[in-house]
C-alpha cells in the first residue's frame, strides 16, 4: 500500500466548481475537472483576443489565429487550416474570403498539386500577424497577472506536455 507521501494531494480552486482536490495520479473526476478548466481558460483567452482583436484590427479571432498559423507555416489549404483552427471548412472559407477582401491573404494554386489552393499572407497580412502576435502576447501577459516566475514556467511546461499529448491523439 503506497504512503501518504508518495500519493501528495494539492487543493486547488478551479473556474467555477470550486476547490477540488486533485490526486497525482489523476482519478477521473479530478481529470474532467481539469479538462473542463483547460477549455475554460482556452475559451475565455481566444474570447478576450477576438474582442480587442475586433475592436482594434476589425478581425475575428479566427481570422487572427489564421494570420497567426500562416506566418509561421508560410502557407496552407484550407483543410490544414480548418483542422488547425478546430473549425470546419466552410467557417474557414468565410474567414479567409474576409480576409482577402481586406487584403491580408491571398488563394495560390499549390505548385506541387494544382488540384489544391494554397492560402498565405499578403505583405499587408504580414504586417497585422505580427499586431495580433503583439496582442496576443499582451492579453496572456494580463491573465498570468500575479503568477510567480517559477510558476509561470511550471504551468507553461505543463501546457507543452498537454498539447504534445492531445498531438499524439
Amino acid at each position: 500500500m503506497p504512503s501518504a507521501s508518495s500519493h501528495p494531494v494539492a487543493e486547488r480552486h478551479a473556474f467555477e466548481h470550486g476547490p477540488i482536490m486533485v490526486d497525482r495520479d489523476t482519478h477521473p473526476p479530478a481529470a474532467l475537472a481539469l479538462g473542463r478548466d483547460l477549455m475554460l481558460a482556452g475559451s475565455r483567452l481566444r474570447d478576450a483576443v477576438g474582442r480587442r482583436a475586433q475592436r482594434e484590427f476589425g478581425i475575428t479571432a479566427l481570422q487572427g489565429e489564421m494570420l497567426l498559423l500562416l506566418t509561421s507555416r508560410h502557407s496552407m489549404i484550407s483543410t490544414e487550416l480548418a483542422m488547425a483552427c478546430g473549425v470546419n471548412a466552410s467557417t474557414v472559407t468565410h474567414a479567409v474570403d474576409a480576409g482577402i477582401e481586406r487584403g491580408l491573404m491571398a488563394r495560390n494554386r499549390n505548385t506541387n498539386d494544382r488540384r489544391l489552393v494554397d492560402i498565405a499572407l499578403t505583405p499587408v497580412g504580414k504586417r497585422m500577424a505580427e499586431r495580433v502576435r503583439v496582442l496576443v502576447a499582451e492579453v496572456a501577459t494580463d491573465a498570468l497577472r500575479g503568477m510567480s516566475q517559477p510558476d509561470m514556467t511550471r504551468f507553461a511546461a505543463g501546457l507543452s506536455h498537454v498539447g504534445r499529448n492531445l498531438e499524439r491523439g
